[in-house]
This record gives C-alpha cells, sequence and structure tokens, in this order.
C-alpha cells in the first residue's frame, strides 16, 4: 500500500513538473529581438525630438512625452517574422506620435536583422495595423477611407493589402 501511495505522489510530482503550456511561452531569441526592437524605437524617438520624458504605464505602453508631443510604444503590438529572406527574424515596431493640436500620426518602423543586428531600413507613415509576417510578405490592414471620414474604422471600410522588401525597398504588391 505504501509502495502504490508513494508511486501515485512521485507520478504527481512528475507531472507538475511538466510544462503544458511551453508552446505558449516565447521563444528566448524572440523576446531578445523585441528587446532590442524597443530601443531602436525608443532612440528613434528621441532622436525626433530631444528632452523627451519616458514612462511606463500599468499596461506596459512605453510614453516618451515632450512639449506638445507624445509618443507611444506598446511592445505587445510588435511583429516578429521573416522579411528578408535571410533566416533571421525581423520586426515591425508600430508608433503612434501625438502632436498638438493635430489627430494621431502612426508610423511604422521597419526593422531587418543583418548579421544579428536589427536595422531601421524604413519607417512607414501609414494608418495601417499590420497583421502579420509571413512568407517574406507583410499583410496589413488600412482603411478605405480617410481617417477624418464618419466611417474610418468601420468594419465595411478595411481592405488588407501586403508589402514585400526588394532590396532596400519595401514594395506595395497589387
Amino acid at each position: 500500500m505504501r509502495s502504490i501511495l508513494l508511486f501515485l505522489i512521485i507520478l504527481c510530482g512528475l507531472a507538475s513538473c511538466n510544462n503544458y503550456n511551453r508552446d505558449l511561452k516565447e521563444d528566448p531569441s524572440d523576446k531578445k529581438i523585441r528587446k532590442l526592437a524597443l530601443a531602436i524605437a525608443e532612440d528613434y524617438s528621441m532622436k525626433q525630438n530631444k528632452d523627451l520624458t519616458r514612462t511606463v504605464d500599468e499596461q506596459g505602453i512605453i510614453n516618451l512625452a515632450g512639449k506638445g508631443v507624445l509618443y507611444q510604444i506598446d511592445p505587445s503590438k510588435i511583429v516578429l517574422g521573416e522579411i528578408n529572406g535571410d533566416s533571421f527574424k525581423d520586426a515591425i515596431v508600430p508608433l503612434i506620435i501625438f502632436r498638438e493640436p493635430s489627430n494621431p500620426m502612426m508610423a511604422h518602423l521597419v526593422l531587418i536583422n543583418r548579421n544579428r543586428k536589427l536595422i531601421n531600413i524604413k519607417v512607414m507613415d501609414n494608418v495601417l495595423k499590420i497583421i502579420e509576417i509571413k512568407d517574406k510578405i507583410i499583410y496589413a490592414e488600412v482603411s478605405t477611407v480617410t481617417p477624418d471620414s464618419p466611417l474610418f474604422g468601420c468594419e465595411m471600410c478595411r481592405e488588407v493589402i501586403k508589402y514585400q522588401l526588394k532590396g532596400d525597398t519595401l514594395s506595395l504588391i497589387k
């Protein structure tokens, strides 16, 4: 009886050590790429405007604020994937830029991983949402109406567009 009880205790202990959520955790290299991408995005923002103050809110959104300007970087919105075909993951970092008195602007830093270093090759100033990077294609959702339209953001007024890197040029695929 004792041996059965001991066997059950050991079995339960081993089962609790098994990591069933292993596939849900981020690859350590992805974490490193995200960290580098964030640093590049912050550096880019700081170079655009001097004397920015950095804060992080309770959702983890990085705010870089200065006189009449605010840059927001949401680490959870960084998209990783293979853009240039070298088998190293690249990154796209979305920025929201608030300038007084105008409407918020979107920018996306396209960061290519060359020789294990992220390089900012393009800043996309489009109002779009990056959906994914798959098979070296960037899939983005855009509105078919202007941001000042009452229909902006409606489900029927969106389409998916694709970009591909050719050399160092990001081209829209028709």
